[in-house]
This record gives structure tokens, C-alpha cells and sequence, in this order.
């Protein structure tokens, strides 16, 4: 985040600001989209034509840690904002419903997170912060509170992962995308979820899994979100909740869930893409931002 909340970014002076919201499919280390947009965008638009895009996607983050990253982009100024995220919301599912808490602070990553905005003067002294800290490492001692990961599932609470309670979070999170892209006179992308579920294929999480994907270097094991049936229902559900949402505020929306072939050649597992798939995902992008006529 600091790369890009440090630099000055401002609309005009004949340049286009896109930032870019998401999970790993769309961050740096896995796609590199942004360079890839840049390269396409300029075969479009002319040589004369400049772009700057700002990658602030993540592996693992939510709908909710992307609300968060813009609202400290809140100085920042974008002619167009893409949102691509819709299966890590599912580790969240992987516990008692009991447990569940919407702001998703039953994942230690978003407790700690909430603790730490809860003590806007900390740049100034520690001492309430580490007060409240303590206070609650003491109270989820002596309630013996449970927690699950932000990065795996635990296997004795996968079975509760069918049960999507992600749904009303995941509509909040994007809803308050949009209204602060309206806010800021912004426009917004937001995209359905593109996957790959090798049909008539059990997936288990193991080596063997591979073999049904294009053999990429590096791909990640479907149970890191939850048992297969229960993260392919998850991002149905969110998919749903994120077309309702670009009809009913009129926003820009890319169906990439039916854009994007069910070919295994362009998937290195359910979710992440290979070298083609990735090279056809930035050209999908830019041909509906040409189309759509959005940086026009």
C-alpha cells in the first residue's frame, strides 16, 4: 500500500489512473495484470496515449480488507477502479455458525486489524492499544474463543464451510465499494468470478489434482478455501450478490465467470490462471473497457 498511497495521484494531465482491487488472481506476483493491461491499453489507444496502474491486490485478502485498502486510497484520485475477488471469502464459512461474526473478526486477521482502528492515536502512544490488547487476550482466554485462519482451514470445521454465511457480508463489502467509488466520482469494474472445476473430477487437495489443470510452476490445493463443493457454492453465491449489485446501482460489470472458457489450459488450479489464461483475462478487460468506451 505505501508505493501507491505515497505517490501523487491525480486525474488529468492527459495520463489514466486505474487501480486494481482484488485477490491473487489478479495481484502482482500471480498475473502481473497491470503490466499486462498497460501493454494491451497502449495497442488500443496509441502510443501517445498514457496509463498508470496501481496493483494494490493481495493473496488471501477479502471483500473486506479491498474496502478497506480504498478507503486509504481516500486522497487518491482514479479514473477507473477494477474489483476481481470472490473465493477467499469462503475460509471465512469454515467454522460454527455460533461463531460466525459478519465483520469477519472470528479470523484473528481481522481482529487484530479492527483492534488496531479502534486506536486512531497510536502514531502518538501505544499505551490504550496495548491496554485493549491485553483486555482481550485475556477475555478470549477465559472464554475460549475460536478462531480460523486467514490463509487455511482447519479440517475439524470444514464440514461447516457448506454453510455460505458469507453472502450478507460479502454484499455489504461490495455495496460500500460502490458507494465510495460514487462518492469520489469514480468509475467501477466489478467482475464475477471465473473458475475451473474439472468436470466429473473428485478434487482432494492432493498432488494428483494437478494433473486435471495446465501444470503450472505454482497453484494452490482447493481445500486452502474449504472442501471443493462447499467453495465452488461460495463463489456461486457471491457471483450471484455481485451481479444483483451492478444491476441495481447501474455499475459497470464484466460476467468473467462466462467470459472466460471452462478450459483447463488456462487455469493452474479452480481459480488462479496459467500464462494463456492470464494473457486472455487483461485482453477481456480492455476489449469491454473499449467497448463500454470507459477511459473515453
Amino acid at each position: 500500500m505505501n508505493d501507491v498511497r505515497d505517490k501523487p495521484i491525480v486525474r488529468g494531465a492527459g495520463v489514466k489512473n486505474i487501480l486494481i482491487l482484488g485477490g491473487s488472481v489478479v495481484s502482482t506476483p500471480w498475473s502481473h495484470l497491470e503490466s499486462r493491461l498497460d501493454t494491451i491499453l497502449q495497442k488500443h489507444y496509441g502510443k501517445e496515449s498514457r496509463f498508470a496502474i496501481y496493483n494494490v491486490a493481495g493473496a488471501g485478502h477479502t471483500s473486506l480488507d479491498n474496502v478497506l485498502k480504498y478507503k486509504l486510497l481516500e486522497d487518491k484520485q482514479f479514473d477507473l477502479v477494477l474489483y476481481y475477488e470472490a473465493i477467499n471469502e469462503n475460509r471465512a464459512n469454515n467454522i460454527p455458525p455460533q461463531y460466525f461474526r459478519k465483520d469477519y473478526t472470528h479470523i484473528k486477521w481481522y481482529h487484530d486489524i479492527e483492534l488496531l482502528r479502534r486506536h486512531r492515536e497510536i502514531n502518538v502512544t501505544v499505551i490504550p492499544y496495548l491496554v485493549d490488547k491485553l483486555i482481550s487476550t485475556v477475555r478470549d482466554r477465559m472464554t475460549h474463543r475460536i478462531y480460523v485462519s486467514a490463509e487455511k482451514v482447519d479440517p475439524q470445521y470444514a464440514k461447516f464451510g457448506g454453510d455460505i454465511k458469507t453472502g450478507e457480508p460479502y454484499r455489504q463489502n461490495i455495496e460500500e465499494l460502490i458507494k465510495i467509488a460514487q462518492t469520489r466520482g469514480e468509475k467501477l469494474l466489478l467482475m464475477s468470478y471465473a473458475t475451473y472445476f474439472p468436470p466429473n473430477v473428485t478434487l482432494t487437495g492432493e498432488q494428483e489434482d494437478m494433473k486435471h489443470f495446465a501444470g503450472c510452476y505454482f497453484a494452490s490445493p482447493v481445500v486452502i478455501w474449504g472442501k471443493p463443493e462447499h467453495v465452488k457454492k461460495g463463489i456461486d453465491v457471491h457471483n450471484q450478490v455481485i451481479r444483483r449489485l451492478s444491476k441495481q446501482y447501474g455499475t459497470l460489470f464484466l460476467d468473467m465467470e462466462n467470459t472466460m472458457p471452462k478450459d483447463p489450459s488456462l487455469f493452474c488450479d479452480v481459480c488462479h490462471v496459467s500464462e494463456p489464461g492470464a494473457q486472455r483475462f487483461a485482453h477481456e478487460i480492455v476489449e469491454f473497457i473499449v467497448r463500454q468506451k470507459i477511459l473515453e
